[in-house]
């Protein structure tokens, strides 16, 4: 995967964007596929508290999706987790990547705009059209955005629900905000639509 064959958005890619159900945002830069080593990381990052796997990550993203010289967001939002969830693993996966990104980027971080409302079922278990149905309502604001342009980061995009989900609540409290959407890696799996 080459950003720079589809000038560094990947819902220019017609594979990328047919994959993805109702595109809420504006730009997709994604590091990586889901594959060897990165989905190791991810995974060790997400389920074992390997931490450290976060400024080794964020490196990798700087160094592939940012070096292009695109006007920068004003502000990353890490997805929230609900704190149930969170309460689990003691930390945020978003979050441990997104401040060493923060660093390397002089982008700054912004974790207080939106929380996790709903508790949902784990997405890596459901189909795409359950994934929707899941996260209805699942997120919201804790004020009124005051950006302009935003980088909601994640650790993977699959089907693209649950970024689009938190994207409907932000474009519903600001509809002229541009979102891009960041992550280290996709999977898209046939029939994830």
């Amino acid at each position: 995967m080459a950003l720079s064959q589809c000038n560094y958005n990947l819902l220019n890619w017609p594979k990328i964007k047919s994959g993805l159900h109702q595109v809420s945002y504006d730009r997709l830069l994604v590091s990586a596929e889901y594959s060897w080593p990165w989905d190791r990381l991810l995974t060790a990052l997400k389920f074992n508290q390997r931490t450290l796997n976060a400024k080794a990550l964020a490196e990798q993203f700087y160094r592939v999706a940012l070096v292009n010289g695109a006007k920068v967001p004003e502000v990353i939002l890490p997805m929230p987790l609900h704190f149930r969830r969170y309460t689990e693993r003691k930390y945020n996966q978003a979050i441990e990547i997104a401040k060493h990104l923060s660093c390397l980027s002089g982008i700054a971080l912004d974790t207080q705009l939106c929380r996790r409302i709903k508790a949902t079922q784990a997405q890596s278990r459901l189909s795409g059209a359950k994934r929707r149905t899941n996260l209805q309502d699942a997120f919201s604001l804790c004020h009124q955005p005051c950006y302009d342009h935003v980088a909601i980061f994640d650790d993977i995009v699959t089907t693209g629900s649950t970024v689009n989900s938190l994207c409907k609540v932000l474009k519903k409290a600001r509809p002229s905000l541009h979102i891009e959407v960041w992550a280290i890696a996709i999977s898209l799996s046939p029939g994830s639509n």
